[in-house]
């Protein structure tokens, strides 16, 4: 060992005893898969967290009536810009595919949500806001979406969301970190779920107010595409939650080939495992 080494142990070993065990918050908690390709990213300091809520909806390019909950989606993200997270949940009946419907949009994901909440058999579309009041009354028509929103936004944030990202096309390997910050007291546990969507992808959809019934070159939104930590999430930290604390979860993934890179997007929130309520949700594009 060097003068140096043995110089710097001794200090470290030094602080550790007079420094009785007080960590400065925030502390980091760090949870990762091993992914040699991947950096860790470097997040700003962030103090003003606003509320943000994702809205769920469940439908299927063989659903006639289904675009215009999708008009009502676009309507809303206009008017609640990023505060409002989108997602299209392909599942069920009407997302079977067929040679005149050869796109497949469901996933292991979107059947899991959709059996357990019931979408589908409560007749698409329909959606979920903050996934609230499960399991009596937790569907909603896209004409009360709204509504529901704005209560949501009503209350204010328990944790807050960044989301870093990148994308190698040389490795095709997404890269991405999420870090969680506890606002308030929890006397819960909670769960990061982490998934990927893709915007403009054009693909055939059935669209009652439409010439025969149907739009070839239709844009889908919001699609759902992979989830990265299953249908459930996985839990942030052992459900003892200081206030101020960060927990930083890491994943890495290879991109499929039938994604388009930029027009992906990233979409991490937080969830109770026992409700199923969506506390904050927060999206990023893969690629700035």
């Amino acid at each position: 060992m060097t003068l140096k080494k043995y110089l710097l142990l001794v200090l470290a070993v030094g602080y550790s005893f007079n420094s009785c065990d007080v960590i400065e918050e925030p502390f980091l908690v760090e949870k990762g898969v091993e992914c040699d390709f991947c950096d860790a990213f470097i997040f700003p300091t962030q103090e003003n967290y606003v509320k943000k809520v994702l809205l769920e909806d469940y439908t299927g390019h063989t659903c006639g009536n289904c675009p215009r909950a999708a008009e009502k989606a676009d309507e809303l993200k206009e008017t609640y810009q990023n505060q409002l997270v989108v997602m299209a949940v392909h599942a069920g009946w009407f997302s079977n595919s067929s040679n005149s419907y050869p796109t497949d949009f469901t996933t292991d994901l979107g059947d899991s949500w959709n059996e357990h909440f019931g979408n589908s058999q409560a007749g698409n579309p329909n959606g979920m806001i903050n996934r609230i009041d499960f399991p009596s009354s937790h569907i909603f028509q896209y004409t009360q979406w709204e509504q529901k929103i704005v209560e949501q936004l009503e209350e204010d944030p328990i944790v807050g969301l960044q989301i870093k990202s990148s994308y190698d096309s040389l490795l095709n390997v997404i890269c991405i970190d999420v870090q969680t910050k506890i606002l308030s007291s929890l006397s819960n546990e909670i769960n990061i779920t982490v998934v990927l969507l893709e915007n403009k992808i054009i693909s055939k959809q059935t669209d009652y107010a439409a010439e025969n019934d149907y739009i070839e070159d239709y844009e889908h939104k919001h699609v759902l595409r992979k989830g990265l930590n299953g249908a459930w999430g996985e839990p942030i930290g052992d459900g003892l939650h200081t206030v101020g604390q960060l927990y930083t979860h890491r994943f890495c993934v290879d991109k499929n080939a039938d994604w388009n890179a930029s027009n992906l997007t990233v979409v991490a929130y937080v969830s109770n495992p026992e409700t199923y309520e969506v506390l904050q949700a927060e999206e990023i594009h893969l690629i700035d």
